[in-house]
C-alpha cells in the first residue's frame, strides 16, 4: 500500500515537472519566435499641402559680351590681359608685331600693284576691241547721232522752260510771306484785351485811392479844426475856473464852489474829447500816410501801364498781302506743269527717235560673248585696297590693339607668337548692364519653375537674400531635358563668375492623405504600393502582418507623398519604417 501511494507520488512529480519542461519550452519559443519578427512604426494619412522645393547651385554671369576682331593672319608678339582682367575704353590688350605687319603690308602691295596692272592690260584689250567695233558701227552710228542730236535740241528747250518756270516759281517761294499763325493773332489779341483790362483796373485803383486820400484830408482838417476849437474851449474854461477859484477862497461862501465844482466837470469832458479827437486825428495821420503811399503806387503801376501801351492788333493788310502771294504762287505753279508736260512730250519724242535709230545700230551689230574678267579684277582690287587700308590702320597705331568700352575680359582668343584667327581676338563681358545669375534645371525640376517665378538668390557666403523673378527659360539644345533659366541681378549685386544658390518654392493644392515618403515603395512594373498593419490568428494568437496595398500617388516631393482616397482612409496605419526587409502578409510586431 505505501509503495503504492509513493509510486503515484512519483508520477505526479513527474507530470508537474513534465508540465514545467513544456512551460519553459513554450516560452522560449515564443521568444525566439517574437525576436524572429521585424520591428515596424506606423503612421496615419494627414491631410497637408505638398510643397516643392527647388534648390540649385549657379554662377552670375554677363548679360551683354562684346569682342575685339583684328585683320586675321597677324602675328601676335604680347598680350597684356588674361580672363577676368577688368578693362578700361582705351586699355592696351595686345600687340603685333610690326615686321610681321610690315611685310604683309608689303606682301599686299604687290598685289594690289599686280592687280591694277591686270585691270589695265584688261581695259587695253577691251579698248582695241571696241575701235575696231567703233568701225563697223561707225556709219550706223552717225545716222543715231543725228536723230539724238535733234531729239536733244528739243529736249534741252523744254528742260530750259521748265528750269525758268521752276526758278520763277522757287524765286517767288523765296519770297515767302510769313503769315501769322491763328495761335500767334489770338495771343497778340489776348495780350492787347489783357493790358487793356489792367490799364481799367489801374485807373480805377489810382481813382479810388485819390478819393480815399481827398476823403482822410478832408477828415484831418476837420479833426484839426476840432481840435483847436476843444483847445480853446478847454483855456477859456482853464481860465474861467482859475477866477472862481480865487473868489470862492476870497468869499468863502459855498457858491464859489459849486461853480467850480461845475466847471470842472466840464473842463474833464473837453479834456477828454479832445484825447479821443487827437488820437483819431493820429489815425488819420496814418492812415492818410498810407494812402499816400499806395496812391503814388497807384499812379506809377498806371504810369508804367500807359507807357507800355500794347497797340490793338490789324492783320489786313497781312491777309491782302497772302492771298495776293498765293495767287501768283498758284500762277507760277500751272506754268511749271505746263513746261513739264512739255518736257515729258519731248523726252517722249527723244525716245521714240533713239528707239528707231538703235534699231538701226542693232542690225549693224553682231553679237560677242560676255567677260566678266574686268569686273572681277576690279572687284580684287577693291577688297585688296581695303585690307591694305586697314592694315596701315593698324600700323599707324604701332600694332597695338585697344579696348573700344569697359568691362571684364571673359575670353582671350590670341596667344603671343601666334597668328590672328577670323574669331574674335578678346571678348569681355558688358559691366554696363546688370548681371544675370544662371542655373542649369533637370527636367523633375522644371516642372516647377516656370518663365517669371519668384525665386530667391543667395551669392557666395552672403547670408543676404536677393528676391526677383525668372527672365528667361529654354531647354539646352547641347543637352535635351535640361533646361537653362536666367535671372537678371539688380545693378551694383554680384560679380562675373561669383557662385551661389537658386530657390524657387512651390506649394500644392491640400491633399487628404498624406504619408511620410519613406512609406512608399515601388514594384518590378513601376507600380507604387505601400503596406498597412492587419491583424490575423497564429503561433501566438493575434498577431500583427504587413499587408500590401497598391496606391495611386498624386504628388509626392522629398519628405511626402500624396495619395489617392479609397484604398486608403484617414484611419489606415501606414507601415513606415522596418528594421529588416518585409513582404506581403508577414508577421510583424510594433517597436518599443
Amino acid at each position: 500500500m505505501l509503495m503504492e501511494v509513493d509510486k503515484r507520488k512519483r508520477v505526479l512529480k513527474g507530470f508537474g515537472v513534465f508540465l514545467g519542461g513544456m512551460l519553459v519550452l513554450t516560452l522560449v519559443s515564443r521568444g525566439i519566435y517574437a525576436e524572429g519578427l521585424a520591428r515596424v512604426s506606423v503612421e496615419v494619412p494627414e491631410r497637408m499641402a505638398v510643397g516643392h522645393v527647388v534648390e540649385v547651385s549657379g554662377n552670375v554671369k554677363q548679360s551683354r559680351e562684346l569682342a575685339v576682331n583684328v585683320a586675321e593672319g597677324l602675328r601676335v608678339r604680347e598680350v597684356f590681359v588674361i580672363p577676368g582682367d577688368w578693362v578700361e575704353a582705351g586699355s592696351e590688350l595686345c600687340t603685333l608685331d610690326l615686321d610681321f605687319l610690315e611685310e604683309r603690308i608689303r606682301d599686299k602691295e604687290r598685289d594690289v600693284e599686280k592687280l591694277r596692272l591686270q585691270i589695265a592690260t584688261v581695259q587695253g584689250n577691251l579698248a582695241l576691241a571696241g575701235e575696231e567695233k567703233n568701225a563697223e558701227m561707225s556709219r550706223a552710228g552717225e545716222d543715231a547721232v543725228r536723230a539724238g542730236e535733234e531729239a536733244d535740241k528739243a529736249l534741252r528747250r523744254a528742260e530750259e522752260d521748265l528750269a525758268s518756270a521752276r526758278a520763277s516759281l522757287q524765286e517767288h517761294l523765296d519770297k515767302n510771306l510769313r503769315n501769322t499763325s491763328d495761335e500767334e493773332r489770338q495771343r497778340q489779341e489776348e495780350a492787347y484785351q489783357a493790358w487793356k483790362k489792367r490799364l481799367a483796373e489801374g485807373g480805377e485803383r489810382e481813382k479810388s485811392v485819390s478819393d480815399k486820400v481827398k476823403g482822410l484830408q478832408r477828415r484831418k482838417e476837420s479833426l484839426e479844426g476840432e481840435i483847436a476849437g476843444l483847445k480853446e474851449k478847454i483855456g477859456e474854461l482853464e481860465k474861467k475856473g482859475g477866477e472862481n477859484g480865487s473868489e470862492g477862497t476870497v468869499s468863502g461862501n459855498g457858491l464859489g464852489d459849486g461853480a467850480a465844482s461845475g466847471g470842472s466837470g466840464e473842463l474833464d469832458a473837453l479834456k477828454a474829447q479832445l484825447a479821443e479827437k487827437e488820437a483819431e486825428l493820429v489815425q488819420v495821420k496814418k492812415e492818410l500816410s498810407e494812402a499816400g503811399w499806395e496812391q503814388e503806387d497807384a499812379a506809377e503801376q498806371l504810369g508804367e501801364l500807359q507807357g507800355n501801351a500794347v497797340n490793338k492788333p490789324d492783320f489786313s493788310e497781312e491777309d491782302s498781302a497772302w492771298e495776293s502771294w498765293m495767287s501768283t504762287r498758284k500762277s507760277l505753279e500751272e506754268k511749271v506743269q505746263d513746261a513739264e508736260r512739255a518736257l515729258e512730250d519731248a523726252e517722249d519724242e527723244k525716245e521714240k527717235a533713239l528707239e528707231d535709230a538703235q534699231r538701226n545700230l542693232e542690225d549693224s551689230l553682231r553679237s560677242e560673248q560676255s567677260d566678266s574678267t574686268l569686273g572681277l579684277y576690279q572687284l580684287d582690287l577693291e577688297e585688296a585696297g581695303e585690307e591694305l587700308k586697314r592694315l596701315k590702320g593698324i600700323l599707324e597705331q604701332e600694332g597695338v590693339v585697344k579696348a573700344e568700352a569697359s568691362g571684364v575680359v571673359t575670353r582671350v582668343g590670341v596667344a603671343a607668337g601666334e597668328q590672328t584667327s577670323s574669331g574674335a581676338s578678346v571678348v569681355f563681358a558688358d559691366t554696363a548692364r546688370p548681371l544675370q545669375f544662371e542655373v542649369i534645371l533637370q527636367k523633375e525640376e522644371k516642372k516647377y519653375v516656370n518663365l517669371g517665378a519668384e525665386a530667391e538668390i543667395t551669392l557666395g557666403n552672403s547670408s543676404n537674400m536677393i528676391k526677383a523673378t525668372v527672365d528667361y527659360l529654354t531647354e539646352m539644345e547641347t543637352s535635351p531635358g535640361s533646361f537653362t533659366a536666367l535671372v537678371t541681378l539688380p545693378e551694383g549685386t554680384g560679380t562675373i563668375g561669383q557662385s551661389g544658390m537658386f530657390r524657387v518654392t512651390q506649394q500644392s493644392e491640400m491633399y487628404n492623405y498624406c504619408i511620410p515618403v519613406d512609406a512608399l515603395h515601388m514594384d518590378e512594373n513601376q507600380r507604387n504600393f505601400v503596406y498597412v498593419l492587419g491583424e490575423r490568428s497564429g503561433f501566438l494568437g493575434a498577431e500583427l502582418t504587413a499587408e500590401k496595398l497598391m496606391v495611386d500617388v498624386l504628388d509626392k516631393n522629398d519628405k511626402y507623398a500624396a495619395l489617392a482616397g479609397g484604398v486608403v482612409d484617414g484611419n489606415s496605419r501606414i507601415i513606415c519604417t522596418a528594421d529588416r526587409e518585409i513582404s506581403d502578409g508577414d508577421p510583424v510586431r510594433m517597436k518599443d
